[in-house]
């Protein structure tokens, strides 16, 4: 007869007697996985509930960007796969053991004569069941908040602090470690003057209204750096009877600054839009003009008019002046840039996490294939994702709804690659052709400047960008980049 270990604690079991526990684990084998094994996948059967009796395991979800994302940890004594008592539907998450662990097993198919005979012991089971789930959830709750938030205050009606909890080191109104023996009873907008009336306003309006508001606050912290929170206003009872205001707050700086980045890319596009338009009518004027003077010096009379002749050489000589000064424009390659070393993933990351909920990008599946071990290159973050902001609008642009694949690898001696690939309908080989020069454009609306911008900025890191279609195949754009220095990758 199997009994657990001596001092394991199941709260599956709270309630039971010992002779019910011992007949209840006569039902299980005992099985041991090594480390990192899988004890059950997702999408498997719910044929069976678990305890542990040694190790730890953690419980894992399949997610678009990180293939595989950890939800939680779970200790011996505690039990998973248990809502397979109730609906018997597929995992809905893998459980992995982390080093080594063994589990009792408990298969639905000994349980279901097992509860029949002893429906008292059914009965217990249940009840504890229901609160694992409970203390589940509101650790569930927890965790969320925890990883929305880089602080949470509660204020009662009048402002004042009735707990700040510091969830991250990131920027959370005050700076530094917050002492809460410091801050509890102080009026929040004493403690932290750079918080203005909207704030209040938005306080106010929670507490008689019950609704939820969300406000910036932007202030210069220590150093001169401009800061940007996102705070989040909600009703709370937290403080008794009377009501009072919960503020979740979050740093967005760098989603501001990522912003304020693609605001200028597109100035940037418009302008050499603009500036390439003007070149090409100026070469329009000046070919008319240049042709005239040509066609004046070959008349013999004017050949014979020493003054004439030095005018037409100064009319020339200005309009090839200004014919460089076209070309300029039309070059687009007056791009400046700031570089430094970056990491590509990151960007493309970031910039992903930026867009994705936009309503351009709203039935598009962005996936990643990031090399964790990828070099950085030095290169302007700000073009770079302009360049894949642009690919990434246009793959939208082109399909009605399917998938994006960011990639990155190492190629050759140090060679960073980046590829943005959809399974779109592909592009015929005349376009492909065509693809990147400036005015060019399959677009009932489009200008034509986007992707020859893309090109340009490429070309000016040193890097290269190429394209790949067939009709009914997908599309995919590659960019190439040296490390920095020459170096290879470490």
């Amino acid at each position: 007869m199997a009994k657990p270990p001596e001092g394991l604690e199941i709260a599956l079991l709270n309630g039971l007697s010992a002779e019910d526990v011992e007949l209840f684990f006569d039902l299980a084998p005992l099985r041991s996985y090594g480390d990192q094994e899988v004890i059950i996948s997702e999408g498997d059967p719910g044929d069976s509930i678990f305890v542990f009796s040694s190790g730890r395991v953690r419980v894992e979800k399949a997610t678009i960007v990180q293939g595989q994302e950890i939800l939680t940890s779970l200790d011996r004594g505690e039990c998973f796969g248990e809502l397979s008592l109730i609906d018997r539907q597929p995992r809905s998450a893998t459980v992995r053991a982390s080093g080594e662990a063994e589990v009792y097993a408990f298969m639905q198919d000994d349980l279901a004569p097992f509860f029949a005979a002893h429906p008292e012991i059914h009965r217990r089971l249940l009840e504890n069941l229901v609160k694992i789930t409970s203390q589940r959830l509101r650790r569930v709750d927890e965790t969320l908040v925890h990883s929305v938030y880089d602080s949470v205050i509660l204020l009662d009606r009048f402002s004042r602090v009735l707990q700040w909890k510091q969830i991250t080191d990131r920027h959370g109104l005050l700076e530094g470690p917050i002492a809460p023996e410091r801050v509890v009873g102080e009026d929040l907008f004493e403690l932290v003057p750079h918080l203005g009336e909207g704030l209040r306003q938005k306080i106010t309006q929670a507490i008689t209204t019950g609704d939820i508001a969300t406000l910036n606050v932007d202030y210069e912290a220590r150093g001169g750096d401009t800061v940007c929170l996102e705070v989040t206003v909600a009703p709370s009872s937290e403080g008794g009877d009377e009501p009072g205001s919960a503020l979740g707050i979050r740093d967005i700086t760098e989603t501001k600054v990522l912003e304020n980045r693609l605001m200028q890319a597109e100035k940037l596009a418009a302008a050499g839009q603009m500036a390439a338009e003007i070149g090409h009518e100026l070469n329009n004027f000046l070919a008319v003009i240049s042709g005239h003077s040509d066609l004046l010096a070959t008349y013999p009379d004017i050949g014979q008019l020493p003054h004439a002749q030095k005018s037409l050489r100064a009319i020339s000589g200005q309009v090839d002046k200004i014919e460089r000064f076209a070309r300029g424009l039309m070059d687009l390659g007056m791009l400046k840039s700031r570089r430094r070393r970056s990491d590509l993933n990151s960007l493309a990351q970031r910039l992903i996490d930026f867009i994705q909920g936009q309503s351009r990008f709203r039935r598009t599946r962005f996936e990643l294939d990031l090399d964790p071990d990828l070099p950085e290159v030095e290169v302007d973050p700000g073009q770079i994702q302009q360049v894949l902001l642009n690919l990434y609008a246009n793959v939208a642009d082109a399909m009605d709804q399917g998938a994006i694949t960011t990639a990155t690898r190492v190629h050759g001696v140090g060679q960073v690659v980046l590829e943005v690939a959809d399974n779109g309908p592909g592009m015929p080989e005349d376009v492909v052709r065509q693809i990147f020069e400036a005015g060019f454009t399959t677009k009932a609306t489009g200008h034509g400047f986007g992707l020859a911008i893309c090109h340009q900025i490429v070309e000016n890191h040193n890097g290269t960008i190429s394209v790949a279609s067939e009709s009914g195949q997908g599309t995919t754009f590659t960019l190439t980049f040296s490390p920095p220095n020459g170096a290879a990758p470490t």
